[in-house]
């Protein structure tokens, strides 16, 4: 048995859950593990549809481009006249066609299956000098007073070692199934839904289908829904359920090729291969915590439900994101470890909305029968599922000078918003394009937009000045807190290209088009402070020092109280 040298955070689990936490970590200068017990994962197409603000997440941490060089966007859904299966009689889209704005840029859900998705999120993991161990295990760990001592089982030749692995905190991304919840002993109250909802899920590639469209035929309790998330000219993620013999068609190729004919009423369709399948029940669970003491749990370790509504991976990087800034402050001794409390306060109330919905979207599945009317009814998307409304207005971290904060979650999915309300802190941070730097180049004027400024390894400051010396208080007043950890950006209303660049600011800019003031509802001329967080959250919403400060000693307290 070996002993390892401490390390800060280790990572149990590579989905997508644990590729993020370990991005975000690694993005403020955290030293990580990360270990998978697999030694090759194949988790085929799942996890497919990527919401926009999830998009804006993985724009914050550097990965959209690669993102979008490989995504697809959303196909329509076609749906056949049985018994036959060759007569449409319905096509429609799965959500509306929405152009970018200033505001949301990325209106629509791009589609990746997971393999992918999570290849891409390892390969920017690894230029930041951290790579996935796979086939390492974990065994057990226990937790002392200030560190968790993992032991994990690894190959080495043809021995088995275990290694002994210290570290300061430790993440489990191991999914349901996964020891550390388990031996956390903590809860997953919920429910297994019953037999109606059985189906058998499958990555596959299928020959013989019109692949600009997703296809279905009948209803859940009958025959059969075929999906397309990739440009592959086959089809992928197979919905099959009803009365069948489910068991069989996991077993046995040719009963599922059966079961794809006699289902669609075709004998033109061709199973050519089958790389991931298996029976699937969906269960609704969740954890009374995602913390407890040193260890916490993210994605499908402290939440599984169904995979209707495509929230379940983008749930998992919400999760991951939340909690890796947080404990990265914490890592590096700015920030006392009661922030890592505001994880659970955050997400669990999100998470428990996001079991009502999905669970709300599979019944409508379930109960549609195939008529065209009622299937468009149950496979509607976009709106709140975009996820742009998710909030965590209640947080005990979050200050709002603007607009009293909630005392409890009031509607964490942000179904109610609208667009003429005011925007808060612990809302999501809009996007604002057009704004001009003070000082040109040889070239000209030089632009840029908020999600090019938003980091995950610090606080974005944004000053809206009125044009007097305010500004400069509260610049001065910032001082006070660790410069690496904010950006403070000055903002004009309007102004000429010479504006004078204010001492101890990142950047002054000049919001042009005037959509900074308009997104985040300041009025020209007027002074007012608003704190974005490294996961593109608003923190704070301020119109002088004092909440500003109240703010940044909370957050930053280790530091400030040193």
């Amino acid at each position: 048995m070996s002993a390892n040298l401490e390390m800060p955070v280790l990572i149990v689990g590579a989905g997508p859950a644990g590729l993020i936490a370990a991005l975000t970590l690694r993005k403020n200068g955290i030293p990580v593990r990360i270990i998978e017990k697999e030694l090759r994962v194949n988790v085929g197409q799942r996890g497919a549809a990527l919401m926009p603000r999830s998009q804006e997440i993985f724009k914050i941490l550097g990965i959209l481009d690669d993102i979008h060089a490989h995504s697809i966007p959303m196909h329509p859904m076609r749906v056949y006249k049985l018994p036959e299966g060759d007569e449409a009689i319905a096509t429609f889209p799965l959500e509306p066609i929405v152009e970018p704005t200033p505001y949301k840029p990325y209106g629509n859900t791009s589609l990746l299956g997971q393999n992918q998705t999570q290849a891409i999120m390892r390969s920017h993991l690894e230029r930041l000098g951290c790579e996935v161990e796979s086939g390492v295990a974990l065994c057990s760990f226990q937790t002392e007073v200030d560190h968790v001592v993992a032991y994990v089982l690894r190959q080495d030749g043809d021995r088995e070692v275990i290694e002994t692995i210290k570290c300061r905190w430790l993440i489990g991304a191991d999914g349901a199934k996964g020891i550390v919840r388990k031996q956390l002993g903590l809860t997953f109250d919920g429910e297994t839904l019953g037999a109606t909802h059985r189906m058998v899920i499958g990555d596959v590639q299928i020959k013989g289908l019109d692949a600009d469209h997703w296809h279905s035929w009948g209803d859940m309790h009958t025959t059969l829904i075929l999906l397309r998330p990739t440009e592959d000219p086959h089809i992928h993620a197979m919905f099959v359920g009803g009365h069948v013999d489910h068991a069989k068609i996991v077993a046995e190729p040719a009963e599922l090729q059966r079961v794809l004919r006699v289902g669609t009423g075709r004998t033109d369709i061709e199973l050519e291969a089958v790389h991931v399948i298996a029976d699937y029940r969906p269960h609704v669970r969740m954890a009374e915590t995602f913390r407890k003491g040193l260890v916490f749990v993210v994605g499908d370790a402290a939440h599984v439900h169904s995979p209707f509504g495509g929230q379940g991976l983008n749930s998992s990087i919400q999760d991951a994101v939340n909690l890796g800034w947080k404990l990265a402050l914490v890592a590096k001794g700015i920030a006392a470890p009661s922030l890592l409390d505001s994880y659970t306060d955050e997400r669990l109330p999100v998470i428990a909305e996001l079991l009502r919905k999905s669970t709300e979207l599979f019944d409508m599945a379930v109960d549609a029968k195939g008529d065209g009317v009622d299937t468009e009814k149950a496979w509607k998307r976009g709106g709140d599922l975009h996820m742009f409304g998710v909030n965590y207005r209640w947080s005990p971290i979050v200050l709002d000078e603007r607009t009293p904060k909630e005392g409890t979650p009031v509607d964490p999915y942000g179904v109610l918003q609208s667009l003429t309300d005011v925007v808060r802190a612990g809302e999501r941070a809009p996007e604002a394009t057009g704004l001009v730097f003070t000082a040109g180049d040889a070239d000209g004027v030089q632009t840029t937009s908020l999600f090019d400024i938003f980091q995950p390894s610090y606080h974005t400051v944004l000053i809206f000045s009125d044009g007097t010396d305010k500004p400069l208080q509260i610049v001065s007043a910032l001082q006070q807190y660790p410069s690496e950890l904010l950006c403070k950006v000055l903002i004009h209303s309007d102004g000429a290209a010479s504006l004078p660049i204010l001492d101890g600011t990142d950047m002054t800019l000049v919001d042009r088009d005037g959509h900074a003031h308009e997104g985040y509802q300041v009025q020209k001329n007027e002074c007012m402070i608003v704190i974005i967080r490294p996961d593109g959250y608003i923190g704070g919403i301020a119109s002088g020092t004092e909440w500003a400060r109240r703010y940044f000693d909370a957050v930053f307290s280790a530091s400030v109280h040193a």
